[in-house]
């Protein structure tokens, strides 16, 4: 539950009217990861989702189940509506996976424990260990870890910016903006859920970088250059590569550079970049010009592109393919038998 626990504090206040479904193990294809969860109420309020649809209505009338008897349950769910692991509903799970959720009303749960998680940055490291026995009387443990937040780093406040900072705080990162020049630096040009940095960008960022180190903040940050001037965008990359060949191989695969612009700006920069000492390796590691080619034609498209482009970085994934062009299978960054249970003897 830890995917949304900060949604579920009101819950967490009538714990006898709630229960929250949790995906504890996954085989195959399935739609969510395990750690997914939603929240049903007695009265059949939901908050958020396992699946996409496939098997919600079952879930929500097994939640209200166990809200009425006080007791935890498992249900599984696979692709011909047989189950595996403990009870199955005979609920198909059309992407072809199998997935076993947890049951539990909160009546039974560590609510103090829960409120101190909900109350805290969703952006931050954090874990949740829970003893459990259900309804067969079995005595196991579920063990849910949420990583840190990627972190995204904007060089420059306008429409562009602003449409692709939104996008990550959507996708639950964090997100910085930098701007030299007060009139643009405001906080109504930048999303709500995003900070804004007021100084000159090369400075800021250089100091930010040096708080990534910190692994409860941040495990992945992509930093994007969308300035055209060279009094900007250049001493922007140069204090990014010189950050990183400070560090190990592993803080620079960590750290992503991208720079909006065309072709004509993305040249001049490598060449004030090799003239500032550069290699041609470091070189290579600017992407520019950032982003997909969509065909994008406003702000808002070109944002587009370039968040997916800064996805298929973060997870390690060539993309920009479309899914039906290609074949096996579609979420390839997750794995494919998981789970967060550990049995206990009885």
């Amino acid at each position: 539950m830890l995917d949304r626990i900060g949604s579920y504090l009101d819950c967490f206040d009538e714990p006898e009217n709630w229960a929250v479904a949790t995906i504890v193990s996954v085989r195959g294809s399935a739609p969510s990861p395990v750690g997914t969860s939603m929240a049903v109420s007695a009265d059949l309020r939901i908050i958020g989702s396992l699946s996409g649809g496939c098997v919600e209505s079952s879930v929500a009338a097994s939640a209200q189940d166990a809200i009425a008897a006080g007791g935890i349950r498992r249900e599984s769910y696979g692709p011909d509506g047989t189950p595996f692991g403990a009870a199955g509903l005979g609920v198909a799970l059309t992407c072809g996976g199998e997935i076993e959720v947890l049951i539990q009303p909160l009546i039974s749960a560590d609510l103090d424990a829960l409120r101190e998680l909900a109350r805290q940055d969703p952006r931050t490291r954090a874990a949740l260990t829970r003893e459990l026995q259900d309804q067969d009387g079995a005595r196991f443990t579920v063990t849910e870890h949420r990583p840190a937040a990627p972190r995204m780093i904007l060089s420059g406040v306008h429409d562009f910016s602003f449409h692709l900072a939104q996008l990550g705080v959507q996708a639950g990162w964090r997100v910085e903006l930098v701007d030299l020049r007060p009139v643009f630096a405001t906080q109504e040009r930048v999303p709500a859920g995003a900070l804004l940095h007021v100084g000159h960008p090369a400075s800021v960022i250089t100091e930010l970088l040096g708080q990534d180190h910190d692994p409860q903040q941040s495990t992945w940050t992509g930093i994007c250059v969308m300035t055209h001037h060279p009094d900007l965008d250049v001493p922007v990359l140069d204090a990014a590569l010189r950050w990183q060949s400070l560090g190990s191989d592993d803080d620079a695969a960590r750290c992503f550079l991208g720079a909006m612009g065309s072709r004509s700006s993305a040249a001049r920069r490598d060449a004030a970049l090799n003239e500032l000492g550069h290699s041609q390796a470091a070189r290579d590691r600017v992407v520019s010009p950032l982003g997909l080619d969509l065909g994008a034609q406003t702000p808002a498209e070109a944002a587009v592109s370039m968040m997916a482009q800064l996805i298929a970085a973060k997870n390690t994934h060539a993309g920009g393919t479309p899914l039906n062009q290609t074949s096996g299978p579609i979420n390839t960054s997750r794995p494919r038998s998981l789970s967060l249970i550990e049995e206990m003897a009885v």
